[in-house]
């Protein structure tokens, strides 16, 4: 397998490794924030009559290019019975269409020297592929041949849907699925994330419809990154591309959220567990907003590393988890995300003394603004997050297809940066106020239970 040529990404490695390694303020002078590292992406733009948007970024750099195709399509728009669908998509899409047959795509490819992936979450579905500079023609050929459809089956269906219906059957699966539908609870879209409790049964007139109505040119990104010509991948696409219909597609509206007034709480027990957990949950603003960006910095302030608060007092300090951390999904959807944060106890710890340490971690942070030094270890976190993220032609392809079809315009890729400059220690006690608190928190114990002979029979059918 060949892959791109390290220097474009060296090049942002540098960066984000300059930001995490920059020397600690002297303790006789107040600390300084760095100003934030420019993004310098040269981004050209079309659509074609179709609806289908494109999106270019050359990279001379590079010896390869990347495409990724992005559908605004997620698991919110799965329906009752339709759970895992999307999921099911990333399977599905590299089946037969009416000039390649069954696993014909990923051999071309691969064949070529390039690679394939799939990914989806609540609120998008991204194909991607890495193949040398000199077949970028074959790549968008086939990337056309799945968008004009592929020849879904039954046999197909079951297979992939047997092999993705596995959240039962991995360590903390319950837990992530009863976090999410208890924290959006009367929110269907965002309850269920992309779980497949229903690809056991899913059927044939089901999956075709879902299909029909969601992947389109009009609902579509064609992202492009790398090392090519942008007017001979024009030619190309307008070659490959310009003759598939539109469909009709439902336009995006945000989920409304009803607002969570009391705790809420379960306990889950998970024969693949080894050690009790606890599981918080809290509905946050989505991506753009300051909100958002406060509780970010927030989430690396409580659990992320080993400076973190919970990680220094839970961890390392009281012995009492064995892992402690902060989570932000909302970066991975269009609408409102989940604040999480998760304990691993330790084989003696109490989960009321655990529970009081994390409340107190809380508390601390709405009762009083992060430190200086806190808030810019938190940003140099979260900048070299960004532009690591972009160091690979791939990730580059798929986030600017992303910022496209949620913002309307990749070119807003560049404006993440330049709000996380902007961010105080105000904002982040501020955001704790609002969004941390005990009304509007979600808590799952998670208790280790031995397992039963059909659980340990389900775990070896789900792992093969």
């Amino acid at each position: 397998m060949r892959l791109p040529s390290p220097r474009s990404s060296f090049v942002a490695l540098a960066l984000a490794l300059a930001l995490l390694a920059a020397p600690a303020p002297a303790l006789a002078a107040p600390p300084k924030a760095d100003p934030p590292p420019a993004l310098r992406l040269a981004i050209q733009r079309a659509t074609l009559d179709n609806g289908l948007r494109v999106v270019m970024n050359v990279d001379h750099a590079s010896n390869a290019v990347a495409l990724a195709v992005t559908y605004d399509v997620g698991a919110r728009d799965e329906a009752p019975g339709e759970g895992g669908f999307v999921r099911l998509f990333e399977h599905l899409l590299f089946g037969a269409t009416k000039h390649l047959a069954a696993g014909e795509f990923e051999s071309l490819v691969a064949a070529r020297g390039g690679f394939v992936t799939a990914k989806s979450t609540v609120d998008r579905a991204a194909y991607s592929m890495i193949v040398p500079e000199n077949e970028l023609a074959l790549g968008l050929w086939l990337e056309a041949q799945r968008m004009r459809g592929v020849d879904l089956q039954q046999a197909a269906i079951d297979a992939d849907g047997k092999a993705l219906a596995i959240v039962d059957h991995v360590p903390y699966g319950k837990t992530v699925v009863r976090l999410r539908a208890l924290a959006f609870e009367g929110c269907p879209a965002y309850a269920h994330g992309t779980s497949g409790a229903d690809l056991a049964r899913a059927d044939l007139a089901a999956v075709r419809a879902f299909h029909a109505a969601h992947f389109g040119p009009n609902t579509a990104v064609l992202g492009i990154s790398g090392d090519f010509d942008p007017d001979m991948a024009m030619s190309l696409v307008h070659r490959h591309f310009d003759d598939i219909a539109r469909i009709q597609a439902k336009p995006f509206a945000e989920p409304a959220v009803p607002e969570q007034t009391a705790e809420r709480r379960e306990v889950v027990e998970d024969a693949l567990a080894r050690a009790t957990a606890l599981s918080y949950g809290f509905v946050m603003p989505k991506l753009g907003t300051r909100e958002h960006d406060a509780l970010r910095f927030a989430q690396v302030i409580l659990g992320d590393g080993e400076g973190s608060r919970l990680v220094a007092r839970l961890v390392r300090a009281d012995a009492l988890a064995m892992e402690a951390r902060a989570e932000v999904d909302a970066r991975f959807g269009r609408g409102p995300g989940l604040f999480r944060v998760e304990v691993r106890l330790a084989q003696n710890a109490a989960v009321p003394e655990v529970e009081k340490r994390v409340d107190a971690a809380l508390k601390e942070l709405a009762d009083a603004p992060p430190t200086e030094a806190e808030t810019i270890r938190a940003r140099k976190r979260l900048e070299a997050a960004f532009v690591l993220g972009l160091a690979s032609n791939r990730n580059r392809a798929v986030e600017l297809g992303k910022h496209e079809l949620w913002n309307g315009d990749a070119r807003a890729i560049g404006r993440e940066l330049e709000r996380l400059a902007t961010v105080t220690p105000s904002d982040v006690q501020k955001a704790a106020v609002q969004y941390l608190t005990t009304k509007r928190r979600t808590v799952i114990e998670t208790r280790p239970k031995p397992a039963s002979a059909g659980n340990v029979a389900a775990v070896a059918e789900g792992s093969r």
